[in-house]
């Protein structure tokens, strides 16, 4: 899985970006245990904001440890970025 996009002016990979660029932004999105889907983008140096459907930030960002939004989070991380 590709970076959605890189922000960086400087970067050495472009049209292949590596794993690790903090330039990097990623989108994704998964499922709860309760089925709620909650969607996201993710940068290596200032992790996940979590979106609305329309893809702006939500306003109120999940921070407690067991909101049910870092389930999908953690497991697409560890299949997406982590595992790479």
């Amino acid at each position: 899985m590709k970076p959605d996009s890189c922000t960086s002016m400087r970067c050495s990979s472009v049209g292949s970006h590596c794993m690790n660029c903090s330039h990097s932004i990623w989108r994704g999105e998964g499922k709860d245990k309760n089925g709620k889907v909650w969607r996201w983008e993710f940068n290596s140096r200032f992790g996940p904001t979590f979106l609305r459907k329309d893809l702006e930030p939500l306003v109120n960002q999940p921070i407690e440890e067991d909101h049910p939004a870092w389930e999908p989070f953690e497991k697409w991380q560890r299949e997406h970025i982590t595992s790479k």
